[in-house]
């Protein structure tokens, strides 16, 4: 790092802690974890973590977003990428190939490296209020992003008395679970099993789509008297 602006040297130490924080909290877990464990896995002293991070629970939240912000540029790349080769126009197919897309890039990151999961998905719920919130608002985000997708493959939701909220935050959270499940039983079930049995849920909803009538009107709350 000689010769490197200050700037430049700060940021690469804090990169070091970063990858050092993965390998920490991926295996053992944020609560077995110490700052002095941190340091020597980044080949830094402790005055160097704190030049960067106030806490491990700083740590824990910049490495929970670093893992984020990568999935959902993956995603995102997937799902343009999918309707951009895409050349069916109904909504089944168009579930197939876009939820096929979203859910392969969740579960390959996943798999290619299990110590996000276990950042991402067992211990971000457990740390901290601060924590929780961070990993609530992520929540939001990836279920708007749902509810757009969902949206797009069936516009007349309202007029069939559909709530694409509900209906989102449901989807995400089997996805969540799915994953969940399938990182605590040591990935031990194949990969393209699981990925069908979470594409399932969303080609359930493609093919009760059309019992639901179009004259549905959502429910509205009964006036005060």
């Amino acid at each position: 790092m000689k010769g490197l602006p200050m700037q430049d040297r700060v940021a690469q130490r804090r990169a070091l802690l970063l990858v050092a924080a993965l390998e920490a909290f991926g295996t053992r877990g944020f609560h077995a974890v110490t700052v002095r464990e941190i340091c020597a896995g980044a080949g830094l002293t402790e005055r160097y973590f704190y030049e960067s991070f106030k806490s491990l629970e700083a740590l824990f939240s910049a490495l929970y977003l670093q893992l984020n912000g990568q999935l959902k540029q993956a995603t995102l790349a997937a799902l343009i990428a999918a309707n951009t080769n895409s050349s069916t126009s109904d909504s089944s197919g168009r579930i197939d190939v876009l939820a096929g897309a979203a859910l392969r890039v969740l579960l390959e990151f996943i798999r290619d490296d299990p110590r996000r999961a276990r950042v991402m998905l067992i211990d971000a719920i457990s740390i901290s209020h601060d924590v929780q919130q961070i990993s609530g608002q992520i929540t939001r985000e990836y279920m708007e992003l749902t509810r757009r997708f969902i949206d797009q493959l069936f516009p007349d939701a309202a007029s069939r008395g559909v709530d694409l909220d509900l209906i989102a935050s449901g989807l995400l959270g089997s996805n969540i679970h799915i994953a969940t499940h399938w990182v605590r039983e040591g990935l031990k079930t194949p990969f393209d099993v699981v990925l069908r049995n979470c594409l399932a849920i969303y080609q359930a909803l493609g093919a009760y789509w059309p019992k639901l009538a179009a004259s549905t009107t959502p429910d509205k709350p009964t006036p005060a008297a």
